[in-house]
């Protein structure tokens, strides 16, 4: 009969990348189902249900590190979980937004520009100065979606960590 091995801790990598892959399908299908439903995936409170869905798996995600290990992670480990997880959702994530936006139906971004446009409007903002922010979005859009899931990625990630790290009373190991 075999023992059972004690298994190695898990890495940050692997960690980080195997629930930011659960992320990014739940990023995936929250987009398509706001989409799908003809509301503006790109604003307005449904966007929170993926944050806080985000939040609770990266919670989850740092949970698994320190339950598969010693049962401590540093601030830097809980970081590190974190950029994985959000590089890796984010792939996802925006790669379906790409595709079904290019390919399929663009009326999400168009619904984004409409809107976008109305509360200029609404501002007395001239039209020249609207087609000019119009037309700068359109051309910057998929950079500031990448930079944004990026950017807000690290400091959720920076955020969440400190909440989260268990430090090693005996001095941390990394």
């Amino acid at each position: 009969m075999e023992e059972n091995a004690p298994s190695a801790p898990l890495s940050t990598r692997s960690v980080g990348m195997n629930y930011g892959l659960y992320a990014g399908l739940i990023s995936a299908g929250l987009f398509l189902i706001i989409s799908l439903l003809g509301y503006n995936p790109f604003g307005g409170g449904l966007n929170y249900i993926g944050t806080v869905a985000g939040i609770v798996l990266l919670v989850l995600a740092q949970k698994k590190f320190k339950d598969s290990g010693d049962g401590y992670m540093s601030y830097g480990q809980g970081v590190g979980i974190g950029l994985w997880f959000y590089v890796i959702s984010g792939i996802i994530g925006l790669s379906v937004m790409y595709v079904y936006i290019n390919f399929i139906d663009y009326s999400p971004l168009s619904l984004m520009l409409e809107e976008q446009a109305t509360k200029m409007q609404e501002t007395g903002t001239p039209e020249s100065t609207i087609e000019t922010a119009q037309e700068w979005t359109k051309k910057l859009f998929w950079l500031f979606a990448v930079l944004g899931v990026l950017f807000g990625g690290l400091i959720i990630s920076l955020i969440v960590s400190i909440f989260t790290q268990k430090k090693n009373p005996q001095g941390e190991m990394v």
